[in-house]
């Protein structure tokens, strides 16, 4: 098993309801960030018509290895700053750990995004995973900044 972190942040116009919207909204994922995202199937949303269960299938490529990772998601948003997606186990002995955790902050004309990522895989020992946590952090940032960005 190892251990995976990553942190990252980035500055944004769009207003902090916006941010959250695109955050929360699981299903968009794959739009702004598809070398990554491949597909989310949403299986379950509240009262609010929001995802708080999602089939994900990401991406990963690590040095000449790559992987496909089909995870099971909750989804929790917590207005009016922070969503959150959680690895959901496959039974009471699954100790693998997908952690997500997005934190919107207001600044007063702009806001700050910012991403903390947890997780526990299983990989091969041999697999240095170097700055991987932050790098898919970072991608994460960029790509959800770039949906926001107003055009023109």
């Amino acid at each position: 098993m190892k251990e995976l972190h990553g942190d990252a942040d980035a500055g944004v116009g769009a207003s902090a309801e916006e941010c959250l919207s695109a955050l929360a909204a699981v299903e968009r994922y794959p739009t702004w960030y598809p070398d990554v995202v491949k597909s989310v199937e949403v299986l379950e949303t509240g009262s609010d018509g929001v995802a708080i269960r999602a089939q994900v299938k990401l991406f990963v490529s690590v040095g000449p290895v790559k992987k496909d990772f089909n995870v099971l998601m909750d989804v929790s948003v917590v207005a009016p700053d922070r969503v959150k997606l959680s690895r959901v186990p496959h039974d009471d002995s699954d100790d693998h750990r997908f952690d997500v955790a997005w934190e919107v902050e207001d600044q007063g004309e702009s806001r700050r995004i910012a991403l903390a990522l947890d997780a526990s895989l299983e990989v091969p020992r041999f697999l240095p995973l170097g700055s991987i946590g932050d790098d898919l952090a970072a991608g994460f940032v960029s790509a959800v900044a770039r949906e926001l960005e107003p055009e023109g």
